[in-house]
């Protein structure tokens, strides 16, 4: 916006609040990149961390037992359960995946209805104003 569009938009008080409005919304929106990037590292981080907490648990566990002599061979009906529990965790999280996903994307549509159907309420009520003068007969000044 040009300085002179802005002393013209600013001359009253909606104008003014419209270039408020403008201008914060457009400053907050430069921050998304930020907000993505930080997300991303929070999650990967978040991830690490309990992947170091479990690891760090079966290395601890696996110590003990090793000290005490307890015996940490499994029969083949024991492996087969652990690795089918790893492939439906892997399932697990793929639908987990999906349904974040899924809902983001449901949300967004919703908000894309709701932006839309805010400016057709902008459009009626700017058509009830237009129509406003015909409806309630204007006020005496005395």
């Amino acid at each position: 916006m040009s300085s002179k569009s802005v002393t013209e938009s600013t001359s009253d008080f909606y104008g003014l609040w419209k270039a408020y409005t403008d201008s914060i919304y457009t400053y907050a929106e430069k921050a998304i990149p930020q907000y993505h990037q930080s997300i991303s590292n929070l999650y990967q981080e978040y991830l690490e961390v309990c992947k170091n907490l479990a690891c760090s648990a079966i290395d601890i566990q696996r110590g003990f037992a090793t000290r005490a002599g307890i015996q940490a061979s499994m029969p083949e009906a024991a492996i087969k359960i652990a690795s089918d529990a790893k492939q439906e965790s892997k399932t697990a999280i793929d639908v987990q995946n999906k349904i974040a996903i899924a809902s983001m994307d449901a949300a967004k549509q919703t908000l894309n209805a709701l932006n839309a159907n805010a400016a057709e309420f902008a459009s009626l009520n700017r058509n009830i104003i237009e129509m406003w003068p015909s409806i309630i007969p204007a006020r005496s000044s005395s």
